[in-house]
């Protein structure tokens, strides 16, 4: 995904069901490549992330993005 230390899907997902609520806000200050931002969606939290690197920011942005078009099937 063009991060050199991405983090697993699977992690972040657990991660934010073990912390949040649905409709609850994640935050989270150092985005990378948007991993966090992807498992909210996918969970149905809010989220608000920081990137210094432009970069990154952008592919974080491009995945956050693509993963609010995804149609749920299941909520």
């Amino acid at each position: 995904n063009g991060h050199p230390c991405p983090k697993p899907m699977e992690w972040m997902i657990w991660s934010v069901e073990i912390a949040s609520l649905v409709g609850w806000s994640i935050l989270d200050p150092f985005m990378g490549s948007g991993t966090t931002g992807v498992a909210c969606m996918n969970l149905g939290r809010k989220f608000i992330g920081i990137e210094i690197e432009p970069n990154y920011f952008e592919i974080a942005c491009e995945r956050i993005e693509n993963a609010q078009r995804q149609v749920r099937l299941f909520p």
